[in-house]
């Protein structure tokens, strides 16, 4: 700048090509003139992210507009912006239960992968220089797995078999908030024991699958009986007695006043563990056979062990905790 004062603005002009100086010649008096302006100031920002200190997101995915407050610089207030950086992608939402944190860096990313360069706007990190983010959650419920497998069974397979289903574990699985999906990964061909899976999806992403294990036997149910709803066609003899439909209410079991046979040893048979709201169900072989009422022995078919059980339905039985299993 010295030398400049030296030669003074008129050697310059001479030394320099015409379009420049004038260039040149502008800068000077901006700079002479004792403003402000920065003379590679950038034009102004035409929107302000101001990001959060915290934030809680749902679903699987962390947008802008989850962890930041953002300001659009309009001429016009009732002008919509070109982009919607609300809904800029900027990674994957935590696990349950745990946390990740992002910063202004990670912000400017994902706007160059977008095709905003950050220049054009301005981003304003929190007060620790992170933005701490946990998800919300819910959770997938036994009930709700075995419920989707069944109603899918049932609408493929009609109602020509018995279902029996166990899940193998993992359950209740907490997951991200969002839009819940269960899928069922194949449907059973038909009679035999199947291990199907059933996938967990949040927001159309998978999350986890589910392995149940379905029994299918033939439906032994047969036409009811006219005006006797819920009892199987067949008279009872002093030898032969009628099975009732599983599931069957305990009252409906009875016909005048004679217990029916609910369960014949050989056959298969759903255990039952209830605790409030809670069900489980397992798959077993029934080594007795047994009325309404009764207390039999059954084998868990999966761990082979024997077990005491009280008949509550046609083909099913519920643990009796009390009775020293």
């Amino acid at each position: 700048m010295g030398q400049i004062a030296e030669h003074g603005t008129k050697g310059l002009v001479a030394f320099w090509p015409k379009g420049r100086a004038v260039v040149l010649l502008v800068m000077l008096l901006i700079v002479g003139s004792g403003s402000s302006y920065s003379l590679f100031a950038a034009a102004l920002p035409w929107a302000t992210i101001t990001l959060l200190p915290s934030a809680e997101v749902q679903g699987a995915d962390i947008l802008l507009g989850d962890i930041a407050q953002i300001e659009y610089h309009l001429e016009d207030a009732a002008e919509k912006p070109e982009r919607d950086l609300a809904k800029v992608y900027v990674g994957r939402a935590p696990l349950p239960g745990k946390s990740r944190k992002l910063n202004a860096g990670t912000v400017e990313v994902r706007l160059r992968q977008t095709g905003i360069h950050p220049s054009t706007v301005a981003i304003i990190p929190p007060a620790g220089g992170e933005v701490l983010v946990t998800a919300a959650t819910q959770t997938v419920t036994e009930d709700m797995v075995i419920d989707t497998v069944r109603q899918h069974l049932q609408e493929n397979l009609g109602g020509s078999l018995e279902i029996g289903l166990q899940t193998a574990g993992g359950l209740p699985l907490v997951v991200p908030s969002g839009q819940l999906e269960l899928r069922l990964d194949s449907v059973p061909p038909g009679v035999g024991s199947y291990q199907v899976g059933v996938r967990v999806y949040v927001d159309d992403h998978w999350y986890r699958t589910i392995q149940v294990r379905v029994q299918l036997q033939p439906s032994q149910a047969a036409a009811p009986r006219p005006g006797r709803p819920g009892v199987e066609v067949g008279l009872p003899t002093q030898d032969q007695s009628v099975q009732g439909i599983q599931g069957e209410p305990l009252e409906s079991a009875i016909d005048n006043g004679t217990s029916l046979i609910l369960v014949r040893a050989g056959e298969p048979v759903v255990i039952e563990v209830v605790s409030g709201a809670i069900r489980v169900e397992a798959l077993g072989r029934a080594r007795q056979s047994g009325k309404l009422g009764d207390v039999i022995r059954v084998e868990n078919v999966d761990s082979r062990k024997i077990v005491t059980a009280r008949v509550v339905a046609k083909g099913v039985v519920r643990l009796d905790l009390n009775l020293g299993n």
